[in-house]
C-alpha cells in the first residue's frame, strides 16, 4: 500500500523512495497491520493504482494527487440532498465540481474538456474523485440557501 504524501510517491508518479525502502504489501500498514483503506489523515492506494492513473491521466494525475494530499476538497452538501465540491486549486482560486454532471468551473475544464476534447476531466475533478475513494473529503453542511448563494458568489467571480 501506499501513504498519499508527496514525501512518498512511488518512482512512477512522483519522486523516487529512499533504495532499501520496502514496498508494503496491499491492505498493510508498516508496524500497524491491516488498514481498512484510511489512516489518519493521510489515505492510501496501491502502487498499481497509482501507475494507472499516471497512464491515463498523466500529470494531471500528480497534480490531482498533490491536491488530496493538501486535502483541498470541501463537500457541501445541503438538506435538500445538493452536494456540490469545491477545490481550492493550486493557483490558491477555489473552483466548483459537480461530480453528479462531471463538471468543473476551472479554465482548463472549459478549454481542455469540453472545446478541444483533449482530456475526458480536469486535476479538480480527479481529485474529487479520487478523494470520494479514499474517504478524505473535508465536510460541509450548509442550508439550502447558503448553497444557493455559494453557487451564485461563483457565477459572479467568473469574468
Amino acid at each position: 500500500m501506499f501513504r498519499v504524501q508527496r514525501s512518498c510517491r512511488s518512482p512512477s508518479v512522483g519522486a523516487a523512495r529512499p533504495v532499501g525502502t520496502e514496498v508494503p504489501k496491499p491492505g498493510w500498514v508498516p508496524e500497524r497491520g491491516p488498514c481498512p483503506g484510511v489512516e489518519g489523515t493521510g489515505a492510501y492506494l496501491p502502487d498499481e493504482y497509482l501507475l494507472s492513473l499516471k497512464f491515463l491521466f498523466g500529470s494531471s494525475a500528480t497534480q490531482a494527487l498533490d491536491l488530496v494530499d493538501r486535502q483541498s476538497i470541501t463537500l457541501i452538501s445541503s438538506p435538500s440532498g445538493r452536494r456540490v465540491y469545491q477545490v481550492l486549486g493550486s493557483s490558491g482560486k477555489t473552483y466548483t465540481c459537480l461530480a453528479s454532471c462531471h463538471y468543473c468551473s476551472c479554465p482548463a475544464f472549459a478549454f481542455s474538456v469540453l472545446r478541444k476534447s483533449d482530456s475526458i476531466l480536469c486535476k479538480h475533478l480527479l481529485a474529487v474523485y479520487l478523494s470520494q475513494v479514499m474517504r478524505t473529503c473535508q465536510q460541509l453542511s450548509v442550508s439550502d440557501k447558503q448553497l444557493t448563494d455559494i453557487l451564485l458568489m461563483e457565477k459572479k467571480q467568473e469574468p
